[in-house]
């Protein structure tokens, strides 16, 4: 075992050898404070042997260590932070080695590494029994006596229990073997009081060892894998675990439920979390002004219980001011104790990466929670024509999006439309090419396309039909869907909420706002360090474009309009003033295509130019200008009586029976694949023979 001055030296601590004192720019210091410690009036140097004091005072290249594990070269290079100039210091400060965040455009969270915690050793002495052991409780004692028979391999069983003491004797009546324990002054301590460790049972007798395997057991050996639940080994790779160290096999409900009991153990039960809902949202609304939370209960026989929770960080509504106004909604189902489903509404920034609005825990995607959710949402950003909204084609979201935001355009999502076209028609080839014709800036190659479904499959141009073409083609659409064509910007988001899922509602909502707090602050220092005039993704895709047009020949028509003819012999008219081309690219992103690109740069006008507002760099950094924090701690607020007395009960469920399911369960509007089973003919049970009827055989068997 090594020493922590190994540790922190040896391992992750850079000693400085041969740095002078001149090397170290003076630091500004409280003189009426640091005056009568420091002998010579040298700045950093000497401050840093004042913090670090406790032996002889050192250089800063000396490597002892103070209580919290800080060396004096650490403490040297935080002192001299960004005073050394470039080339003076022989190592970087610890501010400029810390990670480098950043999101890639749709979503990529920043990983943690984290440490993993002992086990429980079973080969070890700790588990050995003496008179005089002492457990914490009751249930402690009983796991620790069954650890110790599964190492033995032998069994028990309780002979006697009373209030303050119990007896376990093993299961054979003739051995001696048994253990008193008894509660230590009512305190809640058990200690093993008497004891006869001997076995004369044969050893047949002791085959029945693995049913002390019980979930519980398996929990208290494995509970320090499940420090972060979320991080934890899954049910079957703990069937494994338990077999190596146990051997004992263990059913893949038997390791689901101990991971439950290790879950447990780890953050208490999850209907605490609901105790603690009110007091959450009102130290998040303090920690965060401008935040916007909602939380809907229902009366259940004189009890209050849970029915929906919304929130949206101040910083996120401010953001989405700036963005396209463009909501893509989508809810994905929650896998913790109390089921239910997280409602997401978000958009996307200058640098087309997700940018979350709002979020909601409800009880299912039906009609009610939708209408509330996007009620709450209307609180955020008003009802208009120029808005677009992008989901899956859940029935739910249309009754409630009539209601709440009937004047915004409305448009599905494309990949859902393809499963459909795939589950009604079998038919990969033909969703290809719905995706194809949804995609057409032009109406001319929209209807071309169209054409072609037509002649290949009537069926599905009727079912395409009666959803309406300006619903889900680009072509058609009447608002603004800009690159917006599915709902893959929640999805994304989900993913990320991932690990999230399973913890109660307070953690879920907790682990959002971290979540949240490392997008803003990595996109903020991304688009700070950006030196064009665009966006760095927009800026690519203008580079393409320009690229896919080269050898157009221009022909000039005015001072700000021309027309292009690129090589295949397409003949495209460009309007400058008007940023728009018959292409309908440049119309439908709100970016320069190739075709208005080679036209601005032989007109003389610059690019940034013809790019809308929200792609500017200026706007990538005012939309991520804010920051959220998390809660603040209760004890230090005021909080409201009504607030902090408030009793929230969690919903009433059930959970249905079975393994838990791990797939992905599909959305409202998506048709199930049904795959046909060749039919079995019927054998007679007498002579087994396919389309006889036992009562009518007369077959000998």
């Amino acid at each position: 075992m090594k020493s922590p001055e190994e540790v922190w030296v040896g391992e992750n601590v850079t000693v400085h050898e041969g740095l002078d004192d001149e090397d170290v720019l003076p630091v500004n210091y409280d003189m009426d404070f640091w005056g009568p410690l420091i002998e010579e009036e040298k700045g950093g140097t000497d401050i840093v042997d004042v913090i670090l004091s406790g032996g002889d005072s050192g250089t800063p290249g000396d490597a002892s260590v103070d209580s919290e594990g800080w060396t004096r070269a650490d403490a040297f290079d935080l002192f001299k932070g960004d005073d050394v100039g470039a080339g003076e210091s022989s190592r970087a400060s610890p501010r400029e080695e810390w990670p480098k965040f950043d999101i890639p455009p749709l979503f990529d969270d920043t990983k943690y590494e984290s440490v993993d915690m002992p086990d429980l050793d079973l080969s070890g002495d700790d588990d050995r029994l003496y008179v005089g052991k002492i457990y914490a409780s009751k249930e402690e004692c009983r796991i620790g006596l069954a650890l110790y028979a599964i190492k033995h391999i032998f069994t028990f069983y309780q002979s006697t229990t009373k209030k303050n003491y119990f007896v376990v004797s093993c299961t054979d009546r003739k051995c001696d073997w048994r253990i008193l324990a008894h509660e230590v002054k009512d305190c809640g301590y058990y200690e093993l009081v008497k004891m006869n460790l001997k076995h004369i049972c044969a050893f047949e007798m002791r085959n029945k060892f693995r049913k002390k395997a019980t979930s519980r057991i398996i929990a208290a050996v494995y509970k320090s894998k499940y420090g972060n639940p979320e991080n934890g080994p899954k049910a079957l790779s703990l069937q494994q675990l338990v077999l190596e160290d146990l051997r004992v096999n263990a059913s893949y409900m038997k390791c689901h439920r101990a991971k439950e009991f290790a879950v447990l153990g780890t953050r208490g039960e999850d209907s605490d979390s609901y105790m603690r809902l009110s007091q959450y949202l009102y130290l998040i609304k303090l920690a965060n002004p401008g935040t916007v939370t909602a939380l809907e209960t229902e009366n259940d026989d004189g009890i209050v219980r849970f029915k929906y929770c919304f929130l949206a960080f101040g910083a996120s509504i401010q953001g989405f001011r700036k963005v396209r106004h463009v909501l893509v909604l989508d809810g994905t189902h929650l896998t913790g104790r109390y089921k239910g489903v997280l409602m997401t509404c978000c958009g996307q920034d200058a640098n087309f990466q997700v940018f979350p609005l709002a979020f909601a825990v409800v009880d299912s995607e039906n009609d009610a929670a939708w209408t509330w959710f996007l009620g709450n949402v209307a609180r955020l950003i008003a009802d208009s024509k120029c808005l677009s909204i992008i989901s899956d084609r859940c029935p739910s979201i249309y009754v409630a999006k009539r209601k709440v935001f009937p004047l915004a355009h409305h448009g599905c999502c494309i990949v859902h439309l393809e499963r459909n076209v795939v589950s009604r028609f079998k038919s990969k080839g033909l969703a290809k090419m719905v995706g194809s014709a949804a995609f057409c800036y032009k109406l001319g190659a929209f209807k071309e396309v169209m054409s072609t479904i037509r002649i290949k499959s009537p069926a599905c141009a009727k079912y395409l039909d009666s959803i309406g073409s300006a619903h889900w083609s680009r072509a058609y659409f009447s608002g603004n869907r800009y690159n917006l064509m599915t709902s893959n910007a929640c999805e994304q988001l989900n993913n990320a909420l991932k690990k999230g899922r399973s913890s109660p509602i307070v953690e879920l909502l907790q682990f959002i706002q971290a979540m949240m707090s490392r997008w803003f602050e990595a996109r903020i220092k991304k688009a700070r360090k950006r030196r064009g005039m665009v966006s760095i993704e927009v800026d690519k895709e203008m580079l393409v474009n320009f690229a896919n047009c080269k050898g157009s020949k221009l022909n000039n028509i005015s001072n700000v309009s021309c027309q292009i003819v690129d090589p295949y012999g397409g003949k495209m008219f460009v309007c400058l003033a008007d940023r728009s081309c018959t292409c309908k690219m440049f119309d439908k992103l709100k970016f320069p295509c190739g075709h208005a690109l080679i036209a601005a740069d032989h007109l003389g006008m610059p690019w940034d130019s013809l790019v809308a507002d929200w792609y500017k760099t200026s706007t990538w950094i005012d939309t991520y200008a804010g920051v959220i924090y998390p809660e603040g701690d209760a004890k230090d607020v005021d909080v409201p009586d009504e607030v902090e007395n408030f009793i929230l009960f969690p919903p009433r469920t059930r959970r249905p029976s079975g393994r838990p399911p791990t797939v992905r369960i599909p959305s409202t509007g998506e048709v199930p694949v049904v795959r046909k089973q060749k039919a079995v003919p019927n054998k007679c049970t007498r002579c087994f023979k396919p389309g006889h009827n036992r009562t009518r055989c007369n077959n000998p068997i």
